[in-house]
């Protein structure tokens, strides 16, 4: 795992074509106009949230990277609220921080914050989601997204012996996730891409029929626990009655993934005869994929999400135009993005995966 990163970075191709992210109309970096001593920067970091865990870890992780290379960090939570973060981008701005990394709460709010940063000479990286409708981006860093859906479909299709001729047909309930995330329809989207030839066969099918043609909007719901508690429990009470049996659920993160769980358990149905999808290897869930409850999640390393973007920080600093592999449309401009490859954990790689490269202890993962 740890080597991941490695070989992703040593193989990204710099696009040419396009100019240095940073640059203003007179073709400089950002960071020319002061010092390119890093212990003269201040990076500026955003996240979305402390209550997904995966926020908190990453600008753990962000900030010991860059610690590390001399930078000042300010970290700064938006506590799921917009309006706070746009707030807290422009403050940013104003203090001068030359880089910011946005985690974004909703991508599609942030055009005048980062013009902002722009306007005060700052470059912007979109970390994991993008910023949209802006030219005012510099580099985006993320997880191949469809490629995310496409491991958890494929998780379904192989546990339910989908590949190996089984004919079903198998009942199964899809979660979309939250509607103001950029990346919710990405992962839709290619989960849906494995799904549906099985749907169209008649090997799978959906009683509540949401989602089922391809419509993001009908499964879309908050990135929560709650929330998807109370849309299982729905489901079930309005189309598993009478003792009809759910195979499969596609849950698009693991705070979802727990919720679904919980409306199983008080619906007296054991989970570990529904196969539950999920991503981020959140603390609470990976026992619960030990214990089977929850077939799989989606490894996302944020230490290597964070190694990519402080390499591109540095490499900025330095003069240097930070390699990217491919470029992602905001609707105003084609971002560089680096894509990292993301990877299923089930419990037969826990162990490998997770524990032995020290992302989770033993006794946390519930292998003790």
């Amino acid at each position: 795992m740890k080597n991941t990163k490695k070989l992703l970075l040593g193989a990204a191709v710099a696009l040419g074509a396009l100019t240095l992210a940073g640059c203003g109309a007179n073709g400089r970096s950002s960071s020319a106009s002061g010092s390119t001593s890093p212990k003269d920067i201040t990076v500026g970091i955003s996240m979305p949230d402390k209550a997904l865990q995966r926020w908190p870890s990453a600008a753990a992780d962000l900030k010991k990277d860059l610690t590390a290379k001399g930078y000042k960090v300010d970290i700064q939570y938006a506590n799921s609220s917009t309006s706070t973060q746009s707030q807290q981008v422009q403050n940013m701005a104003n203090k001068g921080e030359k880089y910011i990394v946005i985690a974004a709460q909703d991508g599609t709010t942030l055009g005048p914050a980062v013009a902002a940063a722009k306007k005060n000479g700052a470059t912007v990286i979109a970390y994991d989601r993008l910023i949209m409708n802006t030219p005012d981006v510099d580099y985006y860093a993320t997880y191949n997204l469809q490629g995310v859906g496409k491991l958890q479909a494929e998780s379904i299709v192989q546990k339910l012996g989908l590949d190996k001729g089984a004919k079903g047909p198998f009942n199964i309930e899809l979660l979309g996730g939250d509607p103001t995330d950029n990346n919710a329809p990405q992962f839709f989207k290619g989960a849906m891409s494995v799904l549906s030839p099985y749907f169209k066969s008649g090997a799978l099918v959906s009683p509540s029929k949401k989602g089922v043609d391809n419509n993001f909007q009908q499964v879309a719901i908050p990135w929560t626990q709650q929330a998807a508690q109370t849309e299982m429990q729905t489901r079930l009470n309005s189309f598993y009655v009478g003792g009809k049996k759910l195979d499969a659920v596609l849950a698009p993160n693991d705070a979802q993934a727990f919720g679904v769980i919980s409306a199983l358990k008080a619906a007296g149905v054991d989970p570990t005869k529904v196969v539950i999808t999920g991503q981020d290897c959140e603390t609470q869930n990976v026992p619960l994929i030990v214990k089977g409850e929850q077939y799989m999640s989606v490894y996302k390393s944020d230490v290597n999400l964070a190694d990519t973007v402080t390499t591109m920080i540095s490499d900025a600093t330095n003069g240097k135009t930070p390699k990217t592999d491919s470029v992602s449309s905001n609707g105003q401009k084609n971002v560089p993005t680096v894509q990292l490859t993301p990877e299923a954990i089930t419990k037969d790689n826990v162990k490998a995966e997770l524990v032995d490269t020290g992302y989770i202890t033993a006794a946390q993962a519930g292998l003790n």
